[in-house]
């Protein structure tokens, strides 16, 4: 069995973004494996999943469909569709709450972009991140409360994607003042070479080079790498010493799962030491920045443990 061949072997989800990322076969939708898993977990008569909206982490309502956004479920799926809807009453509705957080109000803008809606509460989101970019070009919540004027990793990434996405979206409000702040950006990030701190050049955090996924909110060299190539950005030598890192883990064919963030589980996605999704992610980021590598690591031979 070659990794392509163990990609395609496991959840539907991940052969069908196996199959639209690697072999450029954007196939059907799929709400089999880990999606319909998630589904039968939602609560039709709260519309909602873990008898939350954004926490307990990991099974709130809005973390299961962070989730469900990282698989590509359809995105007019009726329950996805009623998750939005409950997500927007109680974190974007005067008269219950507006977050404040600009992590999640990030995040938040993914989840409703991905279900395609359009209007007056994504142009308020994006409005809100546009004017709350740090001096140094990234993000922090931090910053709201005045305790901090320089920015974080997490946050930044969040926004970052934020902006992709809605420049993708086909939405023009806010196009010219992401494409602007999305420079300043990642120049943030790439003045650490995407997981090294400016002043001494450590690592920013312990696990920044180990891989997760889900990701959550969480910032890894990983997630970083996968937002540079998911937007085709062009290799940057400050990106070289993260590609390394990354081929060096990936030399036998596919990566390590990870360890899993603390918090409450729907259930495990996968077991066992070795990721389909983290291996996945990083043929993405290699096959835009290492095409040659990339070929040869899809054909390579599985190990009998990996398996």
């Amino acid at each position: 069995m070659t990794v392509l061949e163990w990609l395609l072997s496991g959840d539907p989800a991940v052969k069908r973004l196996t199959m639209k990322y690697l072999l450029g076969q954007d196939d059907t939708y799929t709400d089999a494996g880990w999606i319909e898993a998630y589904i039968t977990r939602f609560d039709p008569a709260e519309k909602r999943w873990g008898q939350g909206i954004y926490g307990p982490k990991w099974i709130s309502t809005f973390y299961t469909m962070r989730d469900l956004c990282h698989l590509e479920i359809d995105p007019n799926h009726p329950i996805y569709q009623q998750g939005l809807d409950t997500l927007l009453q109680h974190m974007w509705n005067p008269a219950i709450k507006v977050e404040t957080d600009i992590c999640v109000v990030a995040m938040l803008a993914c989840l409703v972009m991905h279900g395609r809606r359009q209007g007056r509460q994504l142009d308020e989101m994006m409005h809100y991140l546009l004017r709350n970019q740090q001096p140094d070009g990234g993000w922090n919540c931090s910053s709201l409360s005045g305790g901090t004027s320089k920015s974080s990793i997490h946050t930044t990434l969040s926004v970052l994607e934020a902006f992709a996405a809605y420049q993708s979206f086909g939405r023009e409000t806010h196009l010219s003042g992401t494409r602007e702040q999305t420079k300043g950006g990642q120049e943030y990030l790439l003045r650490k070479h995407l997981f090294r701190r400016e002043t001494d050049q450590s690592m920013i955090v312990p696990y920044i080079t180990q891989f997760h996924f889900p990701p959550r909110w969480k910032y890894d060299l990983l997630r970083a790498l996968h937002y540079f190539a998911s937007i085709q950005h062009p290799l940057a030598p400050r990106m070289e010493e993260g590609l390394s890192i990354l081929r060096d883990k990936i030399r036998r064919g596919y990566l390590n799962k990870g360890t899993s963030h603390s918090g409450r589980l729907h259930f495990r996605l996968e077991e066992g030491r070795f990721g389909r999704m983290n291996t996945l992610r990083g043929l993405i980021v290699l096959k835009h920045y290492d095409f040659a590598y990339f070929r040869q690591l899809l054909a390579l031979p599985m190990s009998g443990e990996a398996r």
